[in-house]
Parts: C-alpha cells; structure tokens; sequence
C-alpha cells in the first residue's frame, strides 16, 4: 500500500498543475493554496515565498530528471558508458507535460536568475557522475552538452530537427559515449 502524500507533496502538485495553466510567471501562492485545498498559512508553512515553492519544483524536476536516468540505465550493458547514454535516453524521452513544465520553469528562470541557484550545484555533481575517470572527458563533455543543448532547443520549440533526424542524432550520441571509453 502506497503511503499517502504529504502536504509539501500536494502543495508542489498543485503548483505543477498551476504552472502548467498559467506559466510559473503568473503562478501565484494564492491560486496554489486554493488548488491544493490548503489554507495560505499552511502554503507558507512549507514554502514561504513564491521564489522558495518554484525553487523546490526546480529541485523536484532535477529529481525526477534523476530517477529517469537510473531508470533508463537498465536498458544498457553495464560499462562506464552507460551512465552517459541512459543520460541522453532519460534527457531526450520527455513527455509534452514534462517538456511544459520545463518551458515555463524555464520562462521563470529568465525573470528571475536566482532560481537557478540549486541547479547549478546538481549539474557540476550530474556532470561528475556521468564523466567517471577512464573516460575521455572532452567527448563524454560533447555528449552532454550536446543533450543538453537539443533538450533546450525542444524546450523553446526550436529544434529543426525531424523525427528520423532527432533518432540518428540520439544514435549518434549512443555512438560518440562509447568512443568515451580510453
């Protein structure tokens, strides 16, 4: 039996929810408070500004993003390529709710700089993690950056790639992570 969840966890649901309505520029702590059948107070007992609830979805979304990669690393053979492939898989198999939730996060961050704060941290660790020593740094570096670069380009709906394109480009990546390998 799953346990139920905590207020803090259907406080940030409903702030997801209402991000994906109105943007995380116009979410406000009120319309969270009211769709997470919460009183303000009980809202600002967990997250005390709008900047500290959009933080924790921030940190949240990191956390889901992690959960994905060790997800998708059971779909490779074990070897030290395979953190990094399963982190291309995990980055680039988003769901259109998840790559919403990423535009508007995103759209927050430009207006307020600050919320990157805890993602800074998490990608030097990410980064870390993927990039063990044996590899060559600078090739596992392209293939993450170059991840990185087309999630951000489909976030901002920019990427000219078509579907086949997008496939032999992951394949390509898959490619270049196993030259990774001294």
């Amino acid at each position: 039996m799953c346990p139920l969840p905590s207020s803090h966890d259907e406080i940030l649901d409903a702030a997801q929810a209402v991000v994906l309505e109105v943007g995380a520029a116009h979410m406000t702590l009120d319309a969270v408070a009211t769709r997470a059948r919460v009183s303000k107070g009980g809202l600002l007992y967990h997250f005390p500004t709008k900047e500290v609830l959009l933080k924790a979805l921030l940190k949240r979304r990191l956390r889901h993003l992690e959960e994905g990669r060790k997800t998708k690393g059971g779909e490779f053979q074990r070897g030290p390529a395979r953190e990094l492939k399963a982190y291309v898989l995990s980055s680039l198999s988003r769901s259109p709710k998840d790559t919403s939730i990423g535009a508007s996060l995103l759209a927050a961050v430009a207006h307020d700089p600050k919320l990157l704060e805890p993602v800074r941290g998490d990608y030097r660790k990410r980064l870390a993690e993927l990039i063990p020593a044996g590899m060559n740094f600078e090739r596992a570096l392209v293939v993450a950056l170059a991840t990185d670069g087309l999630r951000l380009l489909e976030l901002l709906s920019l990427s000219p790639l078509n579907t086949k394109q997008r496939k032999r480009l992951i394949g390509e990546l898959f490619k270049l992570a196993d030259e990774t390998v001294r």
